[in-house]
C-alpha cells in the first residue's frame, strides 16, 4: 500500500489492520500521528502506545478496543490484530510515511488547534525548525482546550515565554518524555545531554514534583486544581497528557525512589555525574 492509498483508506473508512509504517525521517512521525488517530477514531479504538508486542494481551472473550502503535527502530515479522507499527527501518512490505513538508505542518497545527488565527499557525510552523517532538508536545498544550479557548491560551502562553527557546531541547523535554515513557524522545536527549539545559539535581526536582502531581490526580477520582495549588489549565493538561502511562501501584513506587535518591544525593550515595542516567533507569525499569 502506498501513502496515497492509505489515505484514500482514511477517507473512505475502509482501514485493514495490521499495518507497518516506515518513516522516511523524524518530521515523519508528524503525519504517522495525525493517521493513527485519525484511524482509531474511525474504528473506535483507544490508542494505546506499547514497547513491544508482547505487550499485547493474549486474546480472550472480552473484547479488546484498543489500538497499538508500537514505535521502533527496526522491525521484523508478522503482525496481527488493531496493531500499527511505526518503525525507521524494516525489510518486508511497508508503508513509507513521507517527510513533513511546510504547508504539511501549517495544516496539521490548523486541525489539532482549531481555534487559533492563520497568522498565529504560521508564525508557530516557523518556530520548531526540526524539533518535531517539542512542536507536539507544544500543540497537546492547547489542543486540549476547546476551540473557542484556544485562542485564549495560545497568547497566554506566548505572554508567559511558553514558546520561547522552542528550537532548544530542555529539563521540560526530558521529564515529559519520561512521564510518557517517550524512549526514543529520551534517547535524543540523551545524545545531546552536555550541550542543553538539563542540570542533574533541577531534573531530580522537576520529576518529583511532576509524578507528585500525576499520582494525586490519577489515583484520586476526586481530586481537583484547587487542593493542588495549580490553575484549573495545569490540573486538565497533566490528567490528560501525564497519567496512564503508569499503574498506580509503579507511580508510587517511582515517587518513593525519586524521595529516597534525593537524599541519597545530598548525603553522598549518588555523584551529580551518574544522577541523570541512574534515575531514567529506575524510573523506566518494571
Amino acid at each position: 500500500m502506498t501513502i496515497k492509498e492509505l489515505k484514500e483508506a482514511i477517507k473512505s473508512e475502509n482501514i485493514n489492520l495490521p499495518m507497518i509504517w516506515k518513516l522516511e525521517d523524524d518530521s515523519s512521525l508528524v503525519i504517522a500521528q495525525q493517521y493513527y488517530h485519525k484511524i482509531g477514531e474511525i474504528l473506535r479504538l483507544e490508542i494505546k502506545t506499547i514497547d513491544t508486542l508482547d505487550d499485547i494481551p493474549a486474546p480472550s472473550f472480552v473484547e479488546d478496543n484498543n489500538l497499538y502503535i508500537l514505535r521502533t527502530k527496526e522491525f521484523s515479522g508478522e503482525l496481527t490484530g488493531n496493531v500499527i507499527v511505526i518503525c525507521n527501518s524494516t525489510k518486508g512490505p511497508c508503508i513509507k510515511i513521507p517527510k513533513l513538508e511546510q504547508w504539511q505542518l501549517e495544516d496539521y497545527i490548523s486541525n489539532q488547534v482549531k481555534g487559533i488565527s492563520e497568522d498565529d499557525v504560521k508564525w508557530l510552523s516557523s518556530q520548531y525548525g526540526t524539533n518535531y517532538f517539542r512542536f507536539i508536545n507544544d500543540m497537546d498544550k492547547i489542543s486540549i482546550f476547546e476551540p473557542g479557548s484556544q485562542g485564549d491560551v495560545f497568547k497566554e502562553l506566548l505572554d508567559e515565554g511558553g514558546f520561547e527557546g522552542i528550537t532548544s531541547l530542555n529539563i521540560w523535554d526530558l521529564s515529559n518524555a519520561i512521564l510518557k515513557k517517550e524512549k526514543d524522545i529520551i534517547v535524543k536527549v540523551l545524545e545531546v545531554i552536555d550541550y542543553i539545559d538539563v542540570e542533574p539535581i533541577g531534573l531530580l526536582t522537576v520529576l518529583y514534583n511532576n509524578f507528585k502531581r500525576v499520582i494525586n490526580i490519577q489515583t484520586n477520582a476526586s481530586a481537583n486544581a484547587r487542593d493542588l495549588g495549580i490553575s484549573d489549565k495545569q490540573f486538565y493538561a497533566i490528567k490528560k497528557n501525564n497519567c496512564g502511562y503508569y499503574s498506580n501501584e509503579r507511580l508510587i513506587k517511582i515517587f518513593k525512589m525519586l524521595t529516597d535518591m534525593e537524599y541519597e544525593f545530598k548525603f553522598g550515595g549518588i555523584s551529580q555525574s551518574q544522577l541523570i542516567d541512574y534515575m531514567i533507569c529506575k524510573i523506566l525499569e518494571e
